[in-house]
């Protein structure tokens, strides 16, 4: 769990601090000083500077030309502070995409570096080690040594990814002197003393994880350091401190760390606030004060809803961007079908949202019963908010797709031609349009998903199941045959029969006169 938090703390301080694409220029023409104006108060009133980017003038390629990498940058910025997580990812792409046409080779390394980090942590894909040589290759152009020395840092925060901590800091320690003589920017040198705590709590060497964040504490009052940045990194340093001496059932040093959260509890991140409540409340369960225990297991439910919210709320405003490409087009040539469509694609998503939002509602309520069903539930929820994530992520690369069509229909001369990519084009989006979630699953995995009585009553009641054998009870269950199944698990007719058998085998039925349907009905009949 300290890992995850690590990795978001890493993911919120690169924006915050030591970044060096945006230009400092003054922009002569009204739509650039607004690019100025914001750049000058993003960090005092985030608020105040969406304001003033969403004063500039469409189209922005026109009126911001040559400067949308800097725009982009902003608003990824913007999307930070705010915690709005999938526009962050949306605007870090095209930050990238102009960076690059407008050769602004700061501004590339630095939105490499956040799809790295999106494509590492967040999808598990391989993808992240190309964008983490295009940020090296990106700051190298640019003579950007800070951002140099921050690819470093990420490499060391892969080999901590990968559980590799000597690797790490070993890559950490070798360049802590280089960290250290950035003196216009201490950043580098308090994220690598961070990591290097991290590491050494991971080695169970407490003494030199606790040389290392003393050195870490004492730059609370350098110049170069935001102060709530500084805290930032204090607060996950302390939980993870707590939890280190929990593991070791040293209760009276972790109650002294969760003290110490207390103090800097609003420098907290949403990662960092769920490892507080979930210190708490191991701690609470292991002096056996279930009274307090309940309460933060109270807070963090709420803090769970909280940001399935905002993940919801974000959703909803994918389509803004898409509408803003449309509005475009339809000056241009008025293709009053395209928006007809764009519009029920939104309509869609916006439903499923809201269907989302409702189920995982209900379940909330439900999970007030009882402490031990809470916990499950509770899981299983995380589990899906995550999922949820990842198939926003696939709305927006559809999303990109079409609007990059779109764009090359309007750039070709001739009637006819483009009638006829426009008739493809509808054609493509008509077909893809019951998908648009995730191209690889289909609304009834969704519902599954969801359904999260079944599948924490049959992996309670029976935990000798592995998962696919569990997703085919639940296909039985709902009144699926084999060949059915096979067909949505993309396998064969025979070897659903042969793991129906194993199912029936491990569950005793061949002793009784129920079949495999008939138990699963009557066994979960109730939900």
């Amino acid at each position: 769990m300290r890992l995850k938090f690590l990795f978001n703390l890493l993911f919120l301080s690169v924006y915050l601090f030591g970044i060096p694409g945006i230009s400092q220029n003054n922009h002569e023409g009204p739509n650039l000083k607004y690019i100025d104006s914001a750049n000058n108060i993003i960090d005092k009133n985030p608020n105040k500077a969406a304001l003033f980017l969403d004063s500039i003038a469409l189209p922005l390629n026109q009126n911001i030309k040559g400067h949308l990498a800097c725009y982009y940058e902003l608003k990824v910025l913007i999307n930070d502070k705010n915690n709005e997580t999938v526009k962050r990812y949306q605007n870090s792409i095209l930050a990238l995409k102009y960076a690059e046409l407008e050769k602004n080779y700061d501004v590339a390394g630095w939105a490499s570096l956040e799809l790295f980090y999106n494509s590492y942590i967040v999808k598990k894909d391989t993808s992240a080690y190309k964008y983490l040589a295009k940020a090296e290759k990106f700051y190298k152009l640019a003579n950007n040594e800070p951002g140099i020395v921050e690819v470093t840092q990420m490499k060391a925060l892969e080999a901590l990814g990968e559980k590799k901590y000597t690797q790490s800091n070993a890559i950490l320690l070798n360049n802590l002197e280089r960290y250290k003589s950035i003196k216009d920017d201490a950043y580098y040198h308090m994220y690598a003393l961070f990591l290097l705590t991290t590491n050494y709590l991971d080695l169970n060497n407490l003494n030199a994880a606790h040389k290392h964040f003393k050195s870490l504490k004492a730059l609370k009052d350098n110049p170069t350091i935001q102060p709530n940045l500084h805290k930032r990194h204090l607060a996950t340093a302390y939980g993870s401190l707590g939890e280190f001496h929990f593991s070791k059932k040293a209760i009276d040093s972790t109650l002294f760390y969760l003290s110490k959260s207390d103090e800097v509890r609003d420098g907290m991140n949403d990662n960092d606030k769920r490892n507080y409540y979930n210190l708490y409340i191991d701690y609470y369960d292991y002096k056996g004060d279930f009274k307090a225990k309940n309460s933060y297991v109270d807070s963090l439910r709420i803090l769970e809803n909280e940001v399935l919210k905002k993940t919801m709320n974000a959703s909803l405003l994918i389509g803004d961007s898409l509408m803003q490409a449309e509005t475009e087009l339809g000056k241009e040539r008025k293709w009053k079908n395209i928006n007809k469509l764009w519009i029920i694609v939104l309509i869609i998503v916006v439903l499923v949202v809201l269907f989302f939002y409702i189920i995982k509602h209900k379940r909330a309520l439900k999970m007030e019963d009882s402490y031990a069903k809470n916990k499950d539930e509770f899981s299983y929820l995380k589990s899906n908010h995550e999922k949820l994530k990842l198939k926003v992520h696939g709305l927006e690369e559809y999303i990109s797709d079409v609007k990059k069509e779109i764009k090359t229909i309007s750039s070709i001369d001739g009637g006819q031609n483009q009638q006829y990519k426009v008739k493809e084009l509808f054609k493509n989006l008509h077909v893809n349009a019951p998908l648009l979630l995730d191209k690889n699953e289909d609304h009834l995995k969704l519902v599954n998903e969801l359904n999260i009585e079944f599948f924490t009553k049959i992996k309670k009641n029976y935990p000798q199941l592995v998962d696919s054998e569990i997703i085919i009870c639940y296909y039985l269950f709902v009144g699926f045959k084999s060949k059915e199944i096979a067909v949505f698990l993309k396998s064969t007719t025979r070897a659903v029969e042969g793991k129906r058998y194993r199912i029936s085998k491990k569950m005793n039925l061949q002793e009784t006169e129920y079949t495999l349907v008939d138990f699963l009905q009557n066994e979960f009949k109730n939900i």
